[in-house]
């Protein structure tokens, strides 16, 4: 809109609203009647019980026109996801639930019968369900991929945009420096000398990651351990040219709060774009400042939605469970403006579930808690 004349610009200013999706939901601001909704990044709704997608279905009921726009529709092949995106195209409301005009029509026409356009109606004409009552597999595909393609218009970065090669991801492997430590986590769920206790799956998963990368947030505070991830990145730091950009990638906010330090105490120019930054557009500085040398990153963040093809290089401090954030955050840098080969070094412990995570995240897998299940059992069995 800033490409517009003054006048222009003038009359967007009272006719249209950007918000993000975090807000939109939260601010009865947001919730009247709109002539036309487009939602960018479209597959933020795909969770159809969450409040964001509850919300912006209802508000879509009253809209006059609805567009939505997303480079990953769909993640890990989860065609369920589909559902509330489609109804969010062509919803109705009906006894305070919203229902899709789109899959009550289609159904009615091949699949015979009475239908209201339902998710109940859909998983079962194209999902199978398993022991929790969750898709773990998929009927009528292609019926499902012909109603797909007939309200969408899709378009491949290769067909539209002449970009550079993506490099094959480079793997640095880190030497673990607290062995015992991860030991005893992994095979008891406790560190008595430390008070900290890790009861459940998900709570393990956690505080195993954080360890081998030097550090553990508890009730009482956050500890320290030994980590060689720093090392290693101040290595590479070192080793990187005077004239080029990096982005650097972590989840952890310790971990980002030790890399900020790290590029501090090397010289080296940087900003931040995490949950804690308040201006979010601090990505564009990076790539407009020729003095500002790195960009450290939280997943969820910065993975989608910004450009950042002022670097080519992507460092990943430690892996996130989502391919699909991974995914994203790849084409952070391989974007339209990009004029060299992307690279995408990953920093991986050695001999911790670090490695699981990455080998489930390059089959385009989110790194589960089956999965984590599955490391565990093997990890006993090989350690003790």
């Amino acid at each position: 809109m800033e490409k517009f004349s003054p006048e222009a610009q003038s009359f967007f200013d009272y006719r249209v609203e950007l918000v993000n999706y975090d807000k939109v939901w939260r601010d009865d601001t947001y919730n009247k009647q709109y002539d036309v909704i487009v939602l960018d990044e479209a597959h933020c709704i795909k969770n159809r019980t969450s409040k964001r997608a509850a919300f912006l279905l209802k508000l879509a009921c009253r809209a006059k026109y609805r567009y939505i726009l997303t480079g990953t529709p769909i993640s890990n092949g989860q065609l369920e996801n589909i559902w509330s995106l489609y109804c969010f195209l062509n919803p109705y409301l009906s006894r305070g639930r919203v229902y899709s005009n789109i899959f009550k029509d289609y159904m009615t026409k091949v699949a015979k019968g009475d239908y209201v356009g339902s998710y109940t109606e859909f998983s079962k004409r194209y999902c199978i369900l398993n022991q929790y009552h969750k898709p773990s597999s998929y009927i009528n595909v292609k019926e499902l991929q012909s109603l797909i393609g007939q309200y969408c218009y899709r378009v491949k970065k290769s067909d539209c945009l002449d970009l550079p090669d993506k490099l094959p991801d480079e793997i640095v492997y880190v030497e673990q420096a607290e062995k015992v430590l991860y030991k005893k986590l992994s095979t008891e769920s406790a560190l008595l000398e430390y008070e900290i206790l890790a009861d459940n799956p998900l709570s393990r998963l956690v505080k195993l990651r954080q360890l081998v990368n030097g550090h553990m947030q508890t009730k009482d505070g956050l500890l320290l351990f030994n980590s060689n991830k720093l090392l290693y990145l101040c290595e590479i730091l070192h080793g990187f040219a005077d004239d080029k950009k990096l982005v650097i990638f972590a989840e952890f906010k310790e971990s980002i709060r030790q890399i900020g330090s790290l590029c501090r105490e090397i010289g080296m120019s940087y900003v931040t774009l995490d949950g804690e930054q308040k201006d979010k557009t601090i990505w564009r500085q990076f790539q407009s400042d020729p003095t500002l040398r790195v960009i450290i990153c939280q997943y969820q963040t910065a993975s989608a939605g910004i450009d950042l093809y002022a670097s080519d290089t992507i460092i990943y401090y430690e892996p996130t469970l989502r391919s699909q954030l991974l995914e994203q955050s790849r084409d952070r840098i391989h974007r339209s403006g990009q004029t060299h080969k992307c690279s995408y070094i990953h920093l991986l412990t050695k001999g911790t579930v670090e490695v699981s995570i990455y080998r489930a995240l390059a089959g385009y897998s989110d790194f589960s808690e089956k999965l984590f299940t599955e490391y565990l059992s093997t990890y006993r069995r090989t350690y003790t």
